[in-house]
């Protein structure tokens, strides 16, 4: 049933589905109205060049989503603008996210900044200060220093620490994921959570509606509340008079936050699952990534996580009262936690890796799972390629989405021939996050080089600046690449017509994937 559901509330269904009832209405048109047939064509046309400029006037849309959109809209006049209406027009705020949005000012306010780590900061890297200031700007994202971090190349490796920090909890665990799936990883930290529930620890878990929908059973919250634990299950589907509440629907929890007694916090690409742990395989060995935060820094993903409760449970939170109390000692380097928003005006991961790659100086190494982006980040890539700097960028070797693995390698043959190296992991499947810069800077997240986490999804990613984070991450990196087999030209050049024609048409549609 579950599994229908989700079907049902897909894109590819509900895309389906207009294109029916356009080609019904068509047919209805030329069957019972053929007398008034200039009249309907005229009332057509007015509406679909109304849902043209509509599109037209939004100036801060990317062309590719634009173009996208004109098209759908010229070919199903009707359903084309209903669908523009849904899912393209984001000027129109469901009510429920006007609630969010409010939410998030409040934690905006709660957040702490610290001048002193921005001039430290400043002062030994000079070069970051763009995009510090840019995310401290319009992300309430402060930079902190006194933070100790360890990062985890591998699932097992996180996996053994969460274990072991849970296991430590005094006051609070909080746990933010987008997937959690029954199975060895999640009863392990689930028999951990409920043994700190019974004493007395304020244990909470969220889970995003739709990436657990077919993990968990219906009704999962019951089953952990019955061990003490509080939980919520974010966005789920529910009735609203609001008709615009329903394209939240459209709007995902990607992240995957652990908080303990907000002193030691963990985040990545990872969600509670056996295969992220390689406890079961699914596409062959699964490369991902995570990191664990000790320290002042952990302050940004309780804030994270708080909103997304408050939302979820609709309780009123007080920031302060989970900042951490716990002292560490002093680490070199910097960190800079932020989280992204769909509700906002502002693609916040999108502008961090953008700005990343045009200030690049000697290399930038990439490992994303899907690579579906805008011509403008094609663009920098290439040229970042063209002018020196060794850009590399790894992909899965064996896809878990086919259709979105063509999209994937239709870019390719643009980036080689402007001299990008494409790496493809051939164990299996790599979800891994990951940026690194010229030795100075890495990003470390949730958020996917995608359509989806870069305009519709809830993301939380790390920046680090010097330290011993971004010579961690490069090392991985590299490590990773004596896995991968590099896409040649000639690679590109033998696949089939069939392929070539699925990329073509798909790459066309990726803004909807």
């Amino acid at each position: 049933m579950n599994r229908l559901v989700k079907f049902m509330l897909s894109r590819t269904f509900l895309l389906s589905l207009l294109i029916f009832l356009q080609i019904v209405l068509l047919i209805g048109f030329t069957l019972y109205f053929s007398r008034f047939s200039l009249l309907a064509y005229l009332a057509l046309s007015f509406g679909s060049a109304l849902g043209m400029l509509s599109i037209l006037e939004r100036t801060g849309t990317k062309p590719a989503y634009t173009i996208l959109w004109l098209v759908i809209v010229m070919l199903f006049p009707v359903c084309g603008v209903l669908l523009y209406l849904f899912w393209g027009r984001c000027s129109i705020r469901p009510k429920s996210a006007v609630r969010l949005l409010a939410i998030e000012h409040a934690a905006a306010s709660a957040m702490r900044f610290y001048p002193q780590s921005f001039s430290h900061l400043f002062v030994q890297h000079s070069a970051v200060r763009p995009l510090a200031d840019y995310l401290s700007a319009y992300a309430a994202a402060p930079v902190y220093t006194a933070t100790q971090t360890q990062y985890f190349p591998t699932g097992q490796a996180f996996f053994r620490t969460l274990l072991c920090e849970l296991s430590q909890a005094k006051r609070f665990i909080f746990l933010e994921y987008f997937i959690i799936e029954e199975g060895l990883m999640w009863s392990q930290a689930l028999e951990l959570l409920a043994k700190k529930a019974r004493e007395g620890v304020d244990v909470r878990v969220m889970f995003d509606a739709m990436g657990s929908l077919l993990t968990l059973p219906s009704g999962y919250e019951r089953t952990l509340r019955a061990l003490g634990i509080k939980c919520q299950r974010f966005n789920p589907i529910h009735f609203s008079l609001h008709l615009s509440d329903y394209k939240m629907l459209n709007h995902r929890n990607h992240r995957k936050i652990t908080v303990i007694d907000g002193n030691v916090g963990f985040t990545g690409g990872l969600n509670i699952a056996d295969e992220y742990i390689n406890a079961r395989r699914r596409f062959g060995t699964w490369k991902d990534t995570a990191l664990m935060l000790k320290g002042p820094a952990v302050y940004s993903l309780t804030v994270t996580f708080l909103k997304s409760w408050a939302f979820a449970s609709g309780e009123l939170v007080s920031f302060h009262q989970y900042a951490p109390q716990t002292s560490f000692p002093s680490q070199t380097g910097f960190v800079q936690p932020f989280d992204d928003s769909p509700i906002s005006s502002e693609h916040v991961s999108e502008s961090v890796y953008l700005t990343i790659i045009q200030r690049a100086c000697r290399y930038l190494y990439i490992t994303t799972p899907y690579l579906i982006v805008s011509h403008e980040m094609i663009d920098s890539l290439c040229l970042a390629a063209k002018s020196g700097i060794d850009v590399r960028i790894i992909t899965p070797g064996i896809p878990d989405k086919r259709y979105v693995y063509y999209v994937t390698q239709s870019h390719y043959e643009r980036l080689v021939r402007s001299g990008v190296r494409i790496y493809e992991y051939t164990p299996g499947f790599i979800h891994a996050k990951m940026l690194a810069c010229d030795d100075a800077i890495a990003v470390v997240g949730s958020a996917n080089m995608d359509y989806r986490s870069l305009y519709l999804h809830f993301e939380q990613c790390c920046s680090f600046y010097g330290g011993t984070m971004p010579a961690a991450v490069k090392q991985d990196i590299l490590l990773t690449l004596q896995q991968c087999r590099e896409v040649t030209l000639a690679d590109i050049h033998s696949i089939s017509l069939h392929q070539w024609l699925a990329q073509l048409l798909l790459r066309f549609f990726a803004p909807l994937m």
